[in-house]
């Protein structure tokens, strides 16, 4: 619940948590901040979070290309300087780390486990082999 005469506007209270949420603060604290300085009530805080959180997801997804953005040119800076020196290995492990970041790495496949990735094998298959054991040693008795 509100007082009649609040001390922050709702859009000033939604704009205050996302920029608290940028800066890394906590749920926690934000929801302290709300029902102490702000004088909301626990429901109020949640409706003012909830409201928010569209807002701060468009805020970090602009955040985080924009760090994306600045990694890969610091990168491409690198790979620069290295072919500058003549280290041709530092500047392929360098371009590497681009195209990881770029999305655009293959990622190794075993052709053991039918084509899967390597980092994706389950503990699964081999309890299913070790099942499948099993049975056939029941079947031969």
């Amino acid at each position: 619940m509100r007082k009649k005469n609040p001390k922050y506007k709702k859009i000033d209270l939604i704009t205050k948590v996302v920029e608290m949420t940028c800066n890394g603060i906590s749920q926690y604290e934000m929801i302290y901040w709300l029902s102490t300085e702000a004088e909301c009530g626990t429901t109020y805080c949640y409706d003012i979070l909830k409201e928010a959180k569209p807002i701060i997801m468009d805020a970090l997804k602009d955040i985080s290309k924009d760090r994306l953005e600045a990694t890969i040119v610091e990168l491409e800076k690198m790979m620069t300087e290295a072919k500058g020196i003549g280290d041709k290995k530092l500047a392929l492990d360098i371009k590497k780390e681009i195209n990881k970041i770029a999305g655009l790495h293959n990622q190794k496949i075993d052709i053991t486990t039918g084509g899967e990735k390597i980092n994706q094998i389950s503990v699964i298959k081999l309890i299913e082999y070790k099942k499948n054991d099993s049975d056939d040693k029941t079947k031969e008795e």
